[in-house]
């Protein structure tokens, strides 16, 4: 495993930040007790409006957890990580799949897109 150099962390950085501005304008976030960031999820669902068959595919790829919130209520919630990688199928988020794509970039070999002319 390598370490992203600090242009790479600065270019995933900056397609993390405009991920999560695109979600946070249309969807609460909030944050547990250990600091993770959380979207809840039936607000994400409405707001992404997948298809169907897709929004029965991704709910069984996420991993949604009961959450109380302020007010008593419980919530069920995803990471943030999860719900940004949702936007990518949504209509409503036209640029995201450029950000998610630039993102999955990393997981799979960097270097590998950099020597073909990618990212």
């Amino acid at each position: 495993m390598r370490e992203l150099s600090p242009e790479e962390r600065h270019v995933m950085t900056a397609a993390l930040d405009a991920l999560a501005m695109q979600l946070a304008a249309r969807v609460a976030l909030y944050w547990d007790e250990a600091g993770t960031v959380l979207v809840p999820l039936h607000p994400l669902l409405n707001t992404l409006e997948l298809a169907p068959l897709l929004e029965a595919t991704a709910l069984t790829l996420l991993h949604p957890q009961s959450r109380p919130l302020a007010h008593g209520a419980a919530v069920l919630m995803v990471p943030l990580g999860e719900a940004l990688a949702l936007l990518a199928f949504s209509g409503h988020f036209p640029d995201a799949l450029a950000q998610v794509t630039r993102i999955e970039a990393f997981g799979h070999g960097a270097h590998e897109g950099r020597r073909q002319g990618g990212l």
